[in-house]
């Protein structure tokens, strides 16, 4: 999950992103659908997300307000659910049940 501000970029431009016209991103989000995350990776002094898709598409988080990077990974294949986000400039790994997401108000 992405709060804040991302883009999805193709072989070398971006093809779309948060503040990009909103006409565009169902016809570039249905481009996505059916594909499977194949890597994932977090960068930057303040961690951030890039995920690279099966049908060459990758998905980036980059936050332009104050605070922390907006982002949250989810692990639900078990009863319990795992987070990883960043508070305070650092990754966290948060343990509980999906009701209790970090992100929530």
């Amino acid at each position: 999950m992405i709060e804040w501000s991302w883009r999805i970029e193709g072989g070398n431009s971006i093809i779309c992103g948060s503040w990009s016209d909103d006409a565009l991103w169902e016809a570039v989000l249905l481009q996505l659908r059916g594909s499977t995350v194949t890597n994932v990776d977090v960068f930057g002094k303040l961690p951030e997300l890039a995920m690279e898709l099966s049908n060459e598409r990758r998905v980036v988080s980059f936050m332009t307000s104050e605070g922390d990077p907006q982002w949250v990974l989810f692990d639900r294949r078990s009863p319990t659910t795992r987070w990883l986000h960043v508070r305070d400039g650092r990754l966290v790994e948060e343990i509980g049940r999906s009701s209790e997401c970090p992100l929530s108000p």
